[in-house]
């Protein structure tokens, strides 16, 4: 009778590994897709972003200025003006390099979740890595779009550029996206380099629309996270109560 009720005692502690077990392959492949999307996600961002900085400082060292031929008259214009905002440039980069390197390591913990079967701490600090991520995008993201739009709309004006020759235009203050959208308004003389410019533009843009994404994959992937980290503590408490039965 004894032997009985031993035998039946310790039934739940034997099954308990191979439900973990199975908890924790289901989740493979989600950590895995999303992770994956937010490394891909960032490393884009990233070379936008780069190539945004290499025009930037090609067209400050190498080009100089613009020659406008406005009608009545002809001027240089300083390819930057004196007021130019690149904060948002260099916390968008951040938030693809971040990205990137978190996409990683939650493709890391992917697959260590799939050959584990006990509580994994990198889980937990995959948790906390991406609760950081959702700030970090979101705050980016909230300041991105806020400076574009408070510089929205401006122009340069002919005259002021005009007697301000050999100086950074002094009015406003601006974006590079804003800056040389503003810039293309004007008679540009060499339309090859309108057609750069344009194509800059486009990618300026494309780097700045990239932090909706990079912040929806970022939830997307903390609440898989989530959910995988509730799922090994669960198994967790499930063990540790077995275990309990048994020594009773």
């Amino acid at each position: 009778m004894g032997i009985s009720q031993h035998f039946h005692r310790a039934t739940p502690a034997s099954t308990s590994a191979p439900t973990g077990t199975a908890a924790a392959s289901s989740l493979f492949w989600p950590l895995l897709i999303s992770n994956f999307v937010l490394s891909a996600l960032s490393i884009t961002n990233l070379g936008l972003i780069s190539s945004m900085v290499a025009f930037l400082l090609d067209q400050k060292h190498n080009v100089h200025s613009y020659k406008i031929d406005w009608p009545g008259s002809t001027f240089n214009l300083n390819v930057e003006p004196a007021n130019l905002w690149t904060d948002q440039g260099h916390t968008s980069n951040g938030v693809a390099g971040y990205g990137f390197f978190l996409g990683l390591f939650g493709m890391f913990v992917a697959w260590r979740v799939r050959k584990s079967t006990r509580p994994l701490k990198s889980v937990t600090a995959l948790l906390i890595l991406q609760f950081l991520a959702v700030l970090f995008t979101l705050s980016a993201l909230v300041f991105v779009f806020v400076v574009t739009n408070q510089t929205t709309g401006q122009s340069i004006r002919a005259p002021i550029a005009a007697n301000t020759e050999g100086s950074n235009y002094a009015e406003f203050k601006w974006t590079p996206e804003t800056w040389f959208k503003a810039v293309l308004d004007l008679p540009l003389a060499d339309e090859q380099r309108r057609d750069e410019i344009d194509s800059k533009i486009t990618n300026m843009v494309a780097w700045r629309w990239m932090l909706v994404p990079i912040f929806i994959v970022d939830v997307i992937a903390f609440g898989v996270t989530t959910f995988a980290w509730l799922k090994q503590r669960k198994n967790s408490t499930t063990r540790a109560s077995s275990a309990n039965t048994i020594e009773k």
